[in-house]
């Protein structure tokens, strides 16, 4: 993705726009707090046949872990592989905008939501994210754990913009609420639709812990579901995602 372009055609097109060209600061400034992304899905014609398009990752499945390393848990309680992503087939996608390892495999895990440890604000520790080697082979699931049936993941990447409720738009939104969320509404509009999300702004209006950035959103694909969550989501800090260390990933359920 060439993002400065990508952000030049998003302006273009809000070009015919008449909240934009009525209110071009507060356009430029939600543009300012657009990001790359990586869009996520399971190719429809993948049950019945190959998917139509390259292989990024996986929904669900087994992990390849590598030796000495234990099946993550939490609460003394094996946790379930919600996603692995194959990072040298997505770091190509977003160029210099890729802000991930560019090799191996990152599995994203979750617990029981019952048993999480929610802090005193948003996202709990029931979760653990993993950077391993790719090629290894898959492990076997602990007796205990759940096994979500592997989908394929096909990728693009996509633009994402920030909700109206973000801190970084609340001075603007104090002022005049309508007209911010009349902006951001079309602007997110306007965008690409994603059933799951990698890097970017996330789609439902969740609150994130302080300071984090969302890592991977993902909804429960059919036949998968979590009981009354409808989507998950998995946040870090700033300086970790820099450094590439993901131990303090925090986790966002998202309920119906």
């Amino acid at each position: 993705m060439d993002f400065s372009r990508a952000v030049a055609a998003l302006r273009a097109v809000l070009a015919d726009s008449p909240r934009a060209r009525a209110d071009p600061d507060l356009l430029e400034q939600v543009l300012g707090l657009v990001r790359p992304s990586i869009g996520l899905a399971v190719p429809a014609r993948c049950r019945d046949g190959e998917p139509a398009g390259p292989v990024a990752g996986w929904y669900g499945g087994l992990p390849g872990l590598p030796d000495g390393v234990r099946w993550p848990e939490h609460q003394g309680r094996p946790m379930a592989l919600l996603a692995r992503l194959d990072c040298a087939a997505l770091a190509p996608m977003l160029g210099p905008e890729w802000m991930l390892p560019r090799d191996g495999t990152l599995l994203f895990f979750s617990g029981e939501w019952f048993r999480a440890d929610f802090g005193a604000g948003p996202g709990d520790d029931g979760c653990a994210v993993l950077h391993v080697p790719v090629g290894l082979p898959d492990r076997a699931a602990p007796p205990e754990a759940e096994v979500i049936p592997a989908l394929p993941l096909v990728a693009a990447p996509v633009l994402a913009a920030p909700d109206y409720a973000e801190p970084e738009l609340a001075a603007a939104f104090s002022t005049d609420p309508i007209r911010v969320m009349d902006l951001v509404t079309e602007i997110r509009d306007r965008l690409p639709t994603v059933r799951h999300r990698l890097l970017g702004w996330p789609d439902s209006p969740v609150v994130g812990p302080a300071g984090h950035r969302p890592l991977l959103a993902l909804e429960a694909e059919p036949g998968t579901a979590w009981g009354e969550l409808v989507g998950i989501s998995f946040w870090i800090d700033g300086p970790d995602l820099a450094a590439g260390r993901f131990s303090r990933v925090r986790r966002v359920l998202d309920v119906a």
